[in-house]
Parts: structure tokens; C-alpha cells; sequence
């Protein structure tokens, strides 16, 4: 007697198709794998020259390797080949601050794999950190040179993955003075800035990697013709200066003195004593033209903004954290989104709404921040038609409330915090529900309360 099978239950066959075609990625991407040559080098030389070869699995023999191995005017690693997979795992690159004046690692090819590089610039001294910015910004050959504004790794192919790299990037001109001379072409004793990891290609992975900023210059930026970036599980970690202690520079030669302690492109106002100086630029920065950007699984200290994305086409900001910035933690373009994410307002606002783009959804935990100085907001609340959602984080109810000030229109704001809301004047038609007392100077504002304590745990 002939018995018929049951049919196969849907979830099950499901389950065979997605089990079947992780096997069938698995198996191409072995074969993708021992398709590639094999190569291993032991200097920067041999490295230097089969990067710039094609679908090769690169292992380099781990140690410490010095930049003035290479000629003085070949210092650099152009990795133009594609479809390499160059694993620098153990290698410790130490590159003299002045032994090249220009970024000195490139991936230029196509759907690379780098990983496991540590990178670390060197002074001819041996100093670590700077403590005296006059004899520093003073010795222009050994220690305050950068690299003409370059990165100290450039990725301009596309489809590239930069894993698990660390970043000690040291050396520039002016350092120790954030901002307050200029950036750019408006600069007022000149400007030799280092950054860390620079993006100008399309789908462009930056995983696992840490910058640890001791340059005046960004972090991670990403500029045109970028697109589809991602960046994460990645720190960028600079330092911060009192302002006061420009004050203490006498020298003729110190700037603050050749400034007379004023703040040049600011109609010379003297220079504040009271705030934090961030002596780095922006820890992941996108530029025009720079595409759409993920950053997920970030962390983001002490440099002059955060997560600053506000002029990226489209962003989307998970599971980070920026602490401790010092002209803002976080800022989004139109329609971008921040959820599952915490910053704090130590040395300036939560976020500062740049250029009052509209149409943001936020979710941001506000961490304490006890240490705060300056005169600035918990937060600015610029543009119209967002949707923020502000909680707060476990612990004692602050008693340093900072308002979070509000001057668009028809946002809606859910505010779990103690801290207080203020509708400015030019504000309308938002609806307001806040535990945090609520100020409204504005008209057509719907503004109701939160019952109950607060939570402190």
C-alpha cells in the first residue's frame, strides 16, 4: 500500500532555502578565497609592491616597521590593486612626524579587505602628549607638522573594507588652540592639519577601528564622491583644553600673546576663560556631496563635534554614543534618524540642529554631566516637523538644568527628563509632553505634563 508524504511545512522549507544559500556563500566565498594568491612579505618594500597587484590573500610577518624604511620620497603605501585581502595583523607602522608630508596609506583599488593595522606617528623626542603648547607650536620641523591636510589613510576606490585598524595620528600646526585661529582658508598664522581616516569612494565599510586624535584634524571624514558609507564599532577620541589656559602663554612667539588673547575671527573678542577647548576637528564628519551615511555601534570623545552628519544626502545613527564634544555631540541632515543612542552636554549642546534641518527623529538618552562649563543649552532645537524623544539615564536627578530651547515649528517632543523646555518666541504649533517644566513664549503650542516621579534607576 502506497503512502503519501505530508507536504512540507512552509517555515521549514524557508528555513532549507535560507540554510542552502548561506552554504552556497560559504562555499563561493572559499573558493573566492584560495582563487587568491598567496603572498607574504616582511617589509614595508615587499608590502609597497604587491598591493599594487590584484586578488592576492596578503599576509605581512607581524612586528615593528618604520616608515624611513622606505625612500624618502616613496613613503607612501598605495594599495591601488583589487579585490586583495592585505591582513596586518601584529604590525605596528610607526611613521616619524616629518618624514613625509603627505598621507602615506592609499586604497585606491576596488573591493578591498584591510585589516589589523596598528599606525602610530612618532615624534623624534619620544613625547607622548603635549603639556607645553608654547615650545610645541614653536618647534615647527620635529613637532608641530602635519601632513598639508591629508589623512593619514585614504580610502578613494570603492567597495573597501577598513577592519580593525588603530590610529595614533600626532602632529599639526596650530595644536592646542581648537578652532579659534580658523580651518580653512581664513586661518591666521597658518594651518598644517593631520587627520585620521578619510572616505571618497562609494560603499565603503570602516569597521572595528579606533582614531585616537592627537592632531588638529578630523577623526573620520567622508567627502564627495562618497556614497553609502558605513561606518562602525568605531572610536574617535581627541583632547580638550581649558580655555583659561591660553592666558598663561607669555611668550612673544605664543599666539595667544600674537593675538593679544583675542579671538581673531570673532571681532576680537577676548578669549573666553571659561569654556573647553576641543583641539581636534570632528570625530565622524560628513561633507556636501559626501552620500548617505550609517554610523552603528560608535563611540565618539573629546573632539569638536561628535557624530556631526548634517550635510550628508541621508544618515542613520544607531547604538552610539558622542561625550564630552566641544561645539556639539551630534547633529543629523534633513530627515536623518538617531535612535538607541546617548551623549551628554559637558562642553556644548546634546545637539545643535546645524543649518535647522527639518523633518529628524530622535531618541537620544542625555547623560549627566556634572563636569559642565560654558554657557550653552542642553540642547537647540532648530527646524521644523521633528520628532524627538529625550530619555534619561539612571542615576541622580541633576540639579545643573540646562534648558533645551526651542525655536521651530510643529515638532513633537516627548522629554522623560528633569530638564526644562523653553518655546522661544518663533515657535508654534508643537506638541510638548515633558516632565521638565516647560516655558512657552510661543503661540499654538501644545504642552502637557508627565505624572509621576521620575525614574532614578
Amino acid at each position: 500500500m502506497n503512502t503519501i508524504s505530508p507536504p512540507i511545512n512552509k517555515f521549514r522549507m524557508r528555513s532549507l532555502l535560507q540554510l542552502l544559500a548561506i552554504l552556497f556563500s560559504l562555499l563561493a566565498l572559499t573558493s573566492w578565497l584560495e582563487a587568491q594568491t598567496k603572498r607574504r612579505v616582511a617589509s614595508l618594500e615587499e608590502l609597497q609592491e604587491v598591493v599594487k597587484q590584484s586578488d592576492q590573500a596578503i599576509v605581512m610577518k607581524p612586528g615593528s616597521y618604520n616608515l624611513t624604511d622606505l625612500p624618502e620620497k616613496t613613503r607612501v603605501l598605495e594599495c591601488s590593486g583589487s579585490e586583495n585581502t592585505i591582513d596586518l595583523t601584529g604590525v605596528h607602522l610607526i611613521a616619524q612626524v616629518g618624514a613625509t608630508r603627505r598621507g602615506y596609506i592609499r586604497i585606491s583599488g576596488d573591493e578591498n579587505v584591510f585589516r589589523g593595522l596598528t599606525v602610530e606617528d612618532v615624534y623624534q623626542s619620544g613625547l607622548k602628549e603635549v603639556a607645553d603648547f608654547s615650545a610645541y607650536n614653536q618647534d615647527r620641523s620635529n613637532l608641530a607638522r602635519g601632513l598639508k591636510g591629508e589623512a593619514v589613510l585614504a580610502v578613494t576606490g570603492d567597495n573597501n573594507t577598513i577592519k580593525d585598524t588603530k590610529l595614533t595620528v600626532r602632529g599639526s600646526f596650530p595644536f592646542g588652540y581648537g578652532s579659534i585661529y580658523g580651518i580653512g582658508s581664513d586661518n591666521v598664522f597658518g594651518l598644517d592639519k593631520r587627520c585620521g581616516i578619510q572616505i571618497r569612494g562609494e560603499n565603503n565599510l570602516v569597521e572595528g577601528c579606533e582614531v585616537q586624535q592627537r592632531a588638529f584634524g578630523h577623526g573620520i571624514y567622508i567627502q564627495e564622491p562618497s556614497d553609502n558609507t558605513t561606518v562602525r564599532d568605531c572610536l574617535v577620541e581627541g583632547v580638550m583644553r581649558a580655555s583659561e589656559e591660553l592666558y598663561k602663554e607669555t611668550d612673544p612667539n605664543d599666539l595667544p600673546v600674537r593675538s593679544r588673547y583675542k579671538l581673531p575671527l570673532s571681532e576680537d573678542k577676548p578669549i573666553p576663560k571659561d569654556i573647553m577647548l576641543p583641539l581636534s576637528e570632528d570625530g565622524i564628519r560628513v561633507y556636501n556631496r559626501g552620500g548617505s551615511v550609517l554610523v552603528e555601534n560608535c563611540t565618539v570623545k573629546k573632539m569638536r563635534g561628535g557624530i556631526r552628519v548634517y550635510l550628508a544626502s541621508k544618515a542613520l545613527v544607531k547604538n552610539s554614543v558622542a561625550v564630552d564634544c566641544g561645539h556639539t555631540n551630534f547633529n543629523l541632515p534633513k530627515g536623518g534618524k538617531v535612535f538607541a543612542s546617548s551623549g551628554n552636554f559637558a562642553y556644548a549642546p546634546l545637539s545643535d540642529f546645524r543649518l535647522s534641518r527639518s523633518g529628524q527623529k530622535i531618541e537620544l538618552t542625555v547623560l549627566p554631566s556634572p563636569h559642565a562649563i560654558g554657557s550653552h543649552n542642553l540642547a537647540d532645537v532648530l527646524g521644523n516637523n521633528h520628532s524627538i524623544i529625550l530619555r534619561r539615564s539612571p542615576g541622580p536627578i541633576d540639579t545643573n538644568l540646562r534648558p533645551i530651547v526651542v525655536e521651530g515649528d510643529n515638532s513633537t517632543i516627548r522629554n522623560e527628563t528633569e530638564y526644562p523646555i523653553i518655546l522661544e518666541k518663533s515657535s508654534s504649533g508643537n506638541t510638548v509632553t515633558s516632565f521638565g517644566p516647560v516655558t512657552d513664549h510661543g503661540e499654538d503650542n501644545d504642552v502637557s505634563q508627565i505624572k509621576g516621579a521620575l525614574k532614578t534607576r
